[in-house]
């Protein structure tokens, strides 16, 4: 099958199923991952692997576009408000996560390297899930802000985590040369990988903004956008730079330099749902479902450690912090979400520590697919229990909503 008719039928088919999973009130992304879970290679086949290569692209761009909304939660008055608490819960429950994924898998055997690897991949929160069903549901309040934060903050958290992990095994197993270039070596990709990809983010972003001021047309304020993020992404592969720290830091950038942004923000809403439907849908072609029945005792050790630590990580701070009853009872339930940035940790993985990969590759991605599939259910309940969701039978004036914070972080979607 050629990629534009891949193209249309996994439109096609994750608009039917995003309908068809409403009726049991699973989250249309679900749907979606699902539909691309049985066109894809590991079962119906009818998209291939090379079809799944030639799309990448647009993958890589819709994430571009999640990102650089999630990016719009570093809006000073918003973070001058809620960053701190978010910035010390964000390292209490990815601390507690990393801890005892570690400790699980050096208890069933594994090498230390390969248990620090797993840790730090296990910090890692789905941002586009997520974002996806805050969007759906029209979530807003104080546990869809924190979360918002949580899950930009988690995957800095996660780069960083695995970036010192990184050095630290190569400085023990040696690079060659003295230990100073060693030390460089090591130490290098982590400086790069965050303050290059910010840098980035906030040159494209001092452009995009300062070209919006002379921008009049919703069209022509989306070819500036499109055009901003596509360089963005693009520069940030070309550089070996973090794409997803780049197009945070992108729309940080532009959500604090002009006040168009929030008009900027939503025309992007009402125009992304294609590039979120291609998304979700390659993410569940690129699935392999056959590695859940062999992940083993340490792929479910993984999963279940990795959960225990969000959900009683992300209570005890909240608790600690004094956050709000919702925050502390449901953000855990929040964050199970996990795909893109621990894949791409494990692509990296297998090409720097070949020795390390094949232990690494299959546990997480196993966990990616078991994750996948609950992560968005899971949001999805505990943004309705905790009062915040609208849905359809529901009023939309709800006593906690925060009407201006929560719209201007999702970019005004509706």
């Amino acid at each position: 099958m050629d990629e534009l008719t891949s193209l249309g039928l996994i439109l096609l088919l994750a608009l039917l199923a995003g309908h068809l999973v409403r009726y049991v009130r699973v989250p249309e992304v679900t749907g979606y991952i699902l539909a691309g879970v049985a066109l894809g290679p590991s079962v119906l086949g009818w998209v291939s692997h090379e079809n799944l290569a030639a799309l990448q692209v647009l993958s890589e761009v819709a994430l571009g576009l999640i990102l650089f909304s999630i990016g719009s939660v570093f809006e000073f008055s918003l973070f001058r408000r809620i960053g701190p608490k978010i910035l010390y819960l964000a390292l209490v429950e990815s601390t507690l996560a990393a801890v005892l994924v570690s400790a699980g898998m050096l208890a069933v055997g594994q090498s230390w390297q390969v248990a620090g690897l797993l840790g730090a991949i296990a910090i890692a929160t789905a941002p586009a899930s997520t974002l996806m069903v805050i969007r759906e549901v029209d979530s807003s309040g104080p546990l869809t802000d924190t979360l918002l934060g949580i899950i930009a903050v988690n995957n800095l958290f996660c780069i960083t985590a695995y970036s010192l992990v990184a050095a630290l095994i190569d400085l023990t197993t040696g690079l060659g040369g003295s230990f100073l270039s060693t030390l460089y070596r090591a130490g290098f990709p982590l400086i790069w990988q965050l303050i290059g990809s910010a840098a980035l983010g906030f040159l494209v972003g001092l452009m995009l903004a300062g070209w919006s001021r002379q921008v009049r047309e919703t069209g022509e304020m989306l070819i500036l956008l499109a055009g901003s993020i596509l360089l963005c992404v693009g520069l940030s592969r070309l550089l070996d730079l973090s794409p997803l720290v780049a197009s945070l830091a992108l729309g940080a950038t532009m959500v604090n330099l002009t006040r168009k942004s929030r008009r900027l923000f939503g025309a992007l809403a009402e125009t992304d749902p294609p590039f979120y439907a291609i998304f979700f849908v390659i993410a569940g072609a690129d699935l392999d479902v056959s590695l859940v029945s062999s992940m083993g005792a340490a792929g479910l050790i993984y999963v279940l450690a990795r959960a225990s630590g969000k959900l009683l990580g992300s209570r005890l701070g909240a608790q600690w912090l004094g956050m709000e009853p919702a925050v502390r009872r449901f953000l855990g339930l929040s964050l199970m979400a996990q795909a893109g940035l621990a894949v791409g940790l494990t692509l990296s993985i297998d090409d720097r520590y070949p020795g390390l990969a094949p232990q690494v590759s299959t546990i997480v991605l196993a966990a990616v697919v078991v994750y996948e599939m609950i992560g968005p259910i899971s949001t999805r309940f505990a943004l309705v229990r905790s009062g915040e969701a609208v849905l359809p039978h529901r009023s939309v004036g709800r006593p906690n909503a925060d009407v201006s914070g929560p719209n201007r972080v999702r970019g005004g979607a509706t």
